[in-house]
């Protein structure tokens, strides 16, 4: 069953028997708010999206696990930043509180984007500290609040959670990128260096990726964010991975159509998914 808040995200509750599964696309929205304005042409926009996720893990909810969509761009607010991750220069104004912004805000890929991935500038003008805190009230409070009522009702029902934060990667480092200019593995699993989730979880993610013939990096070139910071805490039993997925898997990054490969990347990562599903289950003894 699906469950909206208009604009800012869609949950699928879990069909049959829950399990400790939960799954989160944060970074794939495609609904414009009718207040967003940049200077860039509506390709070089829509290339920033992670495409075609929320369907390459649709399967969540079948094998009783919870998916979380985020329905608004990344470009207009990341949830999958911090709330202080802003570069100051694109404030006009005095932000109220203090900021810190990380290499990758000042680089221009922060809470608000600053620039494309290929560096190009996003933004047509300063924003207001009025608008900033109206798109944290309006899209990203919400978000992690469900995100957090998600986390708290499956780790209060099962003991435990395996959670996976799920975004797509572009086959070669973009400019913006701490890997410009170097391939990728056809998966990329972020941990943060075993702070969001242990080496055995970890390992049986990359296992199951392997198995199916393809690559796996760990913790490169990404190690997760705020998605799985926030919410990550192995020693509470809650497992958070960054799972990065090479869009020249699935993709024509050209036309923003789907290859011949997708369905056999959808059908690894269903089975993916039906076989973590089931093995939480089975730890949380229930």
């Amino acid at each position: 069953m699906a469950h909206l808040q208009t604009g800012v995200f869609i949950r699928h509750d879990p069909e049959g028997t829950a399990t400790p599964l939960v799954v989160d696309v944060s970074r794939s929205g495609r609904e414009y708010p009718r207040e967003y304005r940049s200077p860039l042409p509506f390709t070089v926009l829509h290339d920033n999206v992670s495409m075609y996720v929320e369907d390459l893990m649709a399967a969540a909810p079948s094998v009783g696990g919870t998916l979380l969509y985020c329905c608004f761009p990344n470009t207009f607010m990341d949830v999958n930043r911090r709330e202080d991750d802003m570069d100051p220069s694109l404030i006009d104004g005095e932000w109220p509180r203090p900021l810190n912004p990380s290499p990758m805000a000042i680089r221009g890929l922060g809470l608000i984007k600053t620039k494309s991935r290929y560096g190009e500038p996003l933004q047509e003008r300063k924003l207001s500290v009025a608008e900033v805190q109206e798109r944290l009230d309006t899209y990203y409070h919400p978000y992690h609040r469900e995100m957090k009522r998600i986390m708290d009702q499956t780790l209060a029902r099962h003991g435990m959670i395996w959670h996976l934060s799920c975004h797509c990667m572009s086959a070669v480092g973009a400019p913006t990128h701490a890997d410009a200019g170097k391939e990728r593995a056809d998966f990329c699993l972020g941990n943060f260096h075993g702070a969001t989730a242990s080496a055995e979880f970890t390992e049986l993610v990359a296992a199951e990726l392997r198995k199916a013939g393809y690559s796996v990096a760990l913790n490169e070139p990404y190690v997760g964010y705020e998605l799985n910071t926030r919410y990550g805490d192995p020693a509470r039993g809650i497992q958070s991975l960054m799972i990065e997925i090479n869009k020249k898997l699935f993709m024509d990054t050209r036309t923003f159509r789907r290859t011949e490969g997708f369905a056999r990347l959808k059908s690894t990562l269903d089975a993916l998914q039906k076989t973590l599903s089931a093995e939480a289950l089975r730890r949380a003894g229930r």
